[in-house]
């Protein structure tokens, strides 16, 4: 499998978001003055661009019809982002999203931030917030940075997901390009202005270049560089990473390609631990864990209780997509194989998140109906990708076999 060109492309803006979030929070730390964190981010950058400037593309120009598709998509992502959207976001975005990204805005007081410990989560990652308040200090308005920070995130999840699958079934890249597009309930809580959208757009884009790293092993340092920006978001970023370093093992870790992996993780990893150990509070979840914690792993009510929270939100809102990795599965176990990888990991990755909720030290429904939409959209991009690369390899796979078996 090859990348397309035009992919490779939107790839490289969250990660000129990471070097940004990287270079600014650095900046902070040593009292930098803004213009020399600029300059300091603008030569990283080009170096990044210099490394992956060779690397194996196809480039395909895009037909009349994907190229009216994609058009189309995107006027409707943006048309019911401005429908969807709140003036300031939600709750979350304005007491902690884009509080903590004023605080990072003065350059002289910012480490009071983590002083503030009441209910706003100062131990979250600063990948966010910290491109909030770069570009606000740019701009001189944070409304519309914010606004506009997450609009274009939205619209490339569904772009990216297209650009590289419309050559493997551009029928079923069509369905989920438009299905993601058009959908109130995906685009509702993208418009919230948190940083769950962010968090499942590195998902998707780290699974995209782990599908290509046999193309070219930078794709792995790039892949890497993905999850480690996954973790400089968001705490659950930290799992996800892990996890996905658990099911690509082979190409990840394998001796040869070990130096790849470690460039790529390695910045934002060194940022993560800086802020972990010098600054930031310690996660309110992992702290509370204690002698209690055995009797919320034996508690059968609160499995039921996470359990029939999730069955209604999945059901509600992503029966669609249920349905399909049940079929899937039930596939696998007719043909008697492994089910996709990639399924397999975004359904681990769920059970550890379902595991979270057991051993909350926060009041279980309140942590379930504040959050668990949230986690579960990290999951919509790479799911909708997989299941499109899924039935296009297995639809074309049943043709083959059936043209094959008639003379």
């Amino acid at each position: 499998m090859i990348m397309q060109k035009t992919t490779l492309y939107i790839l490289l803006w969250p990660l000129l978001l990471g070097i940004i979030s990287i270079a600014y929070f650095f900046g902070l730390t040593i009292g930098l003055p803004f213009i020399v964190s600029v300059i300091a981010l603008l030569m990283v950058f080009s170096g990044c661009i210099y490394l992956l400037r060779k690397l194996p593309t196809e480039d395909n120009t895009l037909s009349l019809l994907p190229l009216s598709l994609l058009l189309l998509a995107i006027s409707l992502v943006g048309q019911k982002f401005v429908l969807l959207s709140e003036k300031h976001g939600v709750w979350d975005t304005w007491a902690m999203w884009n509080m903590h990204a004023k605080y990072l805005m003065n350059s002289e007081y910012w480490a009071t931030l983590f002083k503030n410990t009441t209910a706003t989560h100062t131990d979250y990652p600063l990948l966010l917030p910290a491109n909030i308040a770069f570009f606000s200090r740019l701009s001189g308005n944070m409304l519309i940075t914010s606004y506009a920070f997450h609009l274009i995130i939205t619209i490339c999840i569904p772009v990216v997901i297209f650009l590289q699958t419309q050559n493997k079934n551009i029928l079923f890249s069509a369905i989920g390009l438009f299905w993601l597009s058009t959908n109130d309930y995906f685009l509702g809580i993208a418009a919230y202005q948190l940083a769950d959208n962010l968090t499942g757009f590195l998902l998707l884009c780290a699974i995209i270049c782990a599908d290509n790293a046999g193309a070219d092993k930078r794709y792995i340092s790039l892949c890497t560089a993905m999850l480690g920006l996954c973790m400089w978001t968001k705490n659950e970023g930290i799992l996800l990473s892990v996890l996905f370093i658990a099911f690509y093992y082979k190409p990840l870790l394998q001796k040869q390609h070990l130096k790849h992996s470690l460039a790529g993780i390695a910045l934002p990893l060194i940022a993560l631990l800086v802020l972990k150990l010098a600054y930031a509070p310690s996660n309110d979840i992992v702290s509370a864990q204690g002698c209690n914690t055995i009797q919320k792993l034996l508690s059968t009510q609160r499995y039921d209780v996470v359990y029939d929270a999730l069955k209604k939100l999945v059901l509600d809102n992503y029966y669609t997509l249920t349905c399909l990795i049940a079929l899937h599965i039930l596939i696998c176990i007719i043909m008697k194989r492994m089910p996709d990888r990639r399924v397999l990991f975004i359904l681990i990755v769920s059970l550890f998140y379902f595991m979270v909720y057991i051993i909350t030290p926060q009041d279980l429904e309140w942590h379930l109906f504040t959050s668990l939409n949230r986690l579960m959209h990290q999951l919509i991009p790479v799911t909708t990708y997989t299941l499109i690369m899924v039935y296009a390899d297995t639809i074309n796979f049943r043709f083959r076999k059936a043209f094959a078996s008639n003379p």
